[in-house]
């Protein structure tokens, strides 16, 4: 069991940065390591990646030495099961509305006592041979990372309970997601969301808890939030192409040509 150097961090009051990674690519994942990124988010709930894909992605992730998180699809413990028995270093957990949901997520991420995952001799685990099973649970429970995503405004309305959970490392926010379930479109940026993302990091700070964002783009915003309190910043890969190209071609005077 690898030690979680993202968690490391932020154990120590210092922010993590990570791309989301939406398709399978192992070479994506060493460029990112590359880039000095603190961790790789895989994203199984809206990308097509299976468990078995996932599993060859964490082998990425272990030899370019980049802690690894997926978002899984969803709630289910057999799914978090699964997942985290590839070897991942953390979760996302999707649609977290209540704190017995919360609760739920970490349960089915850690070991007894502390949860009631599963124990087998996984990948995870090193098959059961490369550490004696009980000091592989000591060390899964401490070194794997819980996520929980607030998406919804019923989320917003339970931040506080589902903050005092124990177990949880970081309140992630999907700004569009919470946008489109509070206003019914995507503006992620109106005032009315922005007082939700207030809320939040203040449930995230009395309770000691991260809070990340999702949806960050550029380095302005990136360091907007990051100021703001944010502790954890999640961006698209293709916001490292996208405009940083379309600016190369505008200068270059090439931009618009067939």
């Amino acid at each position: 069991m690898r030690a979680n150097t993202a968690k490391a961090r932020l154990r120590q009051g210092k922010p993590i940065v990570g791309p989301i990674l939406p398709f399978a690519s192992e070479a994506m994942i060493e460029l990112c390591a590359l880039a000095g990124f603190h961790f790789v988010f895989i994203d199984c709930e809206h990308g097509p990646m299976s468990v078995e894909t996932v599993e060859r992605l964490v082998r990425a992730c272990e030899v370019a030495n980049i802690p690894s998180l997926a978002r899984v699809p969803d709630q289910n413990p057999q799914t978090i099961l699964r997942f985290l028995d590839t070897g991942l270093q953390g979760v996302l957990v999707p649609h977290i509305d209540t704190a017995e949901q919360a609760a739920a997520a970490v349960a089915a991420a850690k070991y007894a006592p502390e949860g009631h995952r599963g124990l087998a001799g996984v990948r995870a685990g090193g098959y059961g041979i490369d550490l004696p099973l009980a000091e592989y649970v000591r060390r899964a429970n401490e070194e794997v990372m819980v996520w929980v995503l607030l998406e919804s405004r019923a989320a917003v309305e339970n931040v506080e309970a589902i903050a005092a959970v124990p177990g949880i490392d970081v309140l992630q926010i999907g700004p569009t997601d919470l946008a489109m379930s509070m206003l019914g479109t995507p503006d992620s940026r109106h005032p009315e969301v922005e007082r939700a993302l207030d809320r939040i990091l203040a449930a995230g700070r009395a309770a000691g808890k991260a809070v990340g964002r999702g949806a960050v783009s550029g380095e302005a915003h990136m360091r907007r939030e990051l100021e703001r309190g944010f502790s954890v910043i999640t961006f698209g890969l293709r916001d490292l192409v996208v405009e940083p190209g379309r600016r190369l071609m505008a200068e270059l005077g090439l931009s618009g040509e067939g």
